[in-house]
């Protein structure tokens, strides 16, 4: 993945910290899986780690995961 992940791992960090001062009650974070790329459900549980990881420092809570289709979105709500 290298530089565009990191650069995507940045803007979603950013977005969750503006949304946090902004004082929002709930961010939304997903991504898309490729199907064509036969991506496996420990990758696709990796990548979940490292969202969940990267924004709950900032304030927020994972309050829950979900598959759709080729796509999962994940959703934090404000934690005080």
């Amino acid at each position: 993945m290298g530089l565009v992940h990191a650069w995507r791992m940045q803007k979603l960090v950013s977005d969750a910290r503006t949304a946090y001062r902004r004082g929002d009650a709930l961010f939304v974070a997903g991504f898309d899986v490729d199907s064509r790329a036969r991506v496996s459900m420990k990758a696709v549980r990796k990548e979940i780690d490292k969202i969940i990881a990267a924004v709950e420092p900032i304030g927020w809570e994972c309050v829950s995961v979900q598959p759709f289709l080729a796509s999962v979105e994940i959703d934090f709500m404000r934690r005080e």
